[in-house]
């Protein structure tokens, strides 16, 4: 039977309002698109079609994932408090000392010796806070696991309760992964996260690494295919959980807190990361025998390891006399580069905003040497600033100094010409070292 004219009409009319809308969806979705024409006596009236909006999944992804470091920062955020709190005693009781004992050398130095030690510590925790909270897209790039446990460390041994004691077994001559070191942490800090919660009067938490032959984790994983994997296992001596909990640890939304205590997304999460490494992640755990974790990343195929980094202690910084401009607009801040520079050497200039200091190195051209600006500041940000110096003098050198800059932001200012990066708070002699080398270098 052959449908009626106005019938196939009002067909026609409404698959073609489908169509546009469909054709809508598929500019915004991007991607996932599969479709077929409509037929009806042999004529051609529109498309049925299905799509999937990946880039909105790949969205609500990053934003999950976003969230949950937040969480676990959150969960810290005490010990942090804590932490700093006493930090900041130590600074000020020593800061006292050195006052009242001002003729004493001996007492002077072991002071000064501990503000320093307190300062650098501070600075630690607030570089990985900063890494770990940025919203950046993940890089994957060649990485040694043990360099990543051992920032983490850092970041642990101020943030944990002091009733849990942290030992390592970081074995030597591991070869790099192709992994987003920032992620890796969080795989890692999640899990000591949780093994602090498992371990509420106290325990020890211990985190190993060793290479695993393929035929080892291919035993517990078949779907293994690598030939070498970096296994990485955190082992805690807390409450462990039963068999149930056990099975269901990964699932989205799970989670033995009580309500308002966690999404339930951490372990979620870490299994999502593990898993888009192409790796591993295996649980063991009893009920008041704790719990051990061990992820399994692949070792990419001829990989290299890159050396490891020589410690070298303090050398002499070569003064210079050539004249500095400084922009910062944290006075007591610029007073001490201002000091820093001049007891090396320098004459100093000095600007508190970037507008100002591109009029003073359009006054200063032919005299000024090298620029030090903060990237953060009034009227003109230093990177701006450094893009309007550059239209007067093309060959201008400039150092931006900066608490957190944005990769990104980063990398093109570097690529642009900005000679190098100082990342706050910086000490004495590296400011001294990297003036010299730029100033230098030809």
């Amino acid at each position: 039977m052959k449908p009626k004219t106005t019938d196939l009409r009002r067909s026609e009319q409404r698959l073609q309002e489908c169509e546009e809308k469909y054709r809508n969806l598929v500019e915004r979705a991007h991607d996932g698109i599969a479709g077929s024409p409509i037929l009806i006596e042999g004529k051609h009236v529109g498309t049925y079609g299905m799509y999937e909006n990946i880039s909105e999944g790949k969205l609500l992804e990053a934003q999950i994932l976003q969230a949950q470091k937040m969480e676990s920062i959150g969960t810290l955020a005490g010990g942090i408090a804590h932490d700093f709190n006493n930090l900041l005693a130590i600074i000020l009781g020593h800061l006292s000392l050195m006052e009242r004992a001002a003729y004493d050398p001996a007492k002077s130095a072991s002071s000064f010796r501990a503000i320093t030690k307190a300062a650098e510590r501070a600075a630690g925790v607030v570089g990985q806070l900063l890494t770990f909270a940025r919203k950046n897209e993940g890089r994957r790039e060649s990485v040694r696991v043990n360099d990543i446990i051992r920032e983490l460390l850092k970041f642990l041994d101020e943030t944990l309760p002091k009733n849990i004691s942290i030992t390592t077994d970081l074995a030597g001559g591991l070869p790099s992964v192709i992994a987003d070191g920032t992620q890796i942490h969080q795989v890692l800090l999640n899990i000591c996260v949780n093994a602090r919660d498992a371990m509420p009067r106290g325990g020890t938490l211990r985190i190993a690494t060793r290479a695993a032959a393929h035929d080892e984790v291919r035993n517990r994983f078949p779907l293994a295919d690598a030939r070498t994997y970096v296994e990485i296992r955190a082992c805690d001596t807390g409450m462990g959980m039963d068999e149930t909990t056990r099975r269901r640890i990964f699932e989205p939304f799970f989670s033995t807190k009580e309500p308002g205590r966690g999404t339930g997304l951490g372990m979620a999460v870490v299994f999502g990361i593990i898993e888009s490494h192409c790796g591993f992640i295996h649980v063991d755990s009893h009920p008041g025998r704790g719990s051990a974790f061990t992820i399994y990343i692949p070792v990419p195929p001829a990989a290299v390891d890159r050396p490891e980094p020589a410690e070298s202690g303090p050398a002499e910084v070569p003064a210079g006399r050539e004249t500095i401009l400084i922009v910062e607009d944290e006075e007591d801040l610029c007073d001490l580069l201002r000091m820093i520079l001049e007891t090396a050497g320098y004459t100093v200039l000095s600007e508190p905003d970037g507008q100002a200091a591109v009029e003073a190195f359009r006054r200063h051209r032919g005299e000024i040497s090298l620029v030090i600006s903060d990237v953060g500041l009034p009227k003109m940000s230093g990177d701006q600033a450094y893009f309007a110096m550059k239209q007067l003098d093309p060959g201008v050198r400039m150092v931006l100094a900066s608490g957190y800059m944005e990769p990104e932001l980063k990398a093109s200012v570097l690529r642009a010409g900005v000679r190098a990066f100082l990342q706050k708070p910086y000490a004495m002699h590296r400011v001294l070292t990297e003036v010299r080398l730029i100033l230098d270098a030809r």
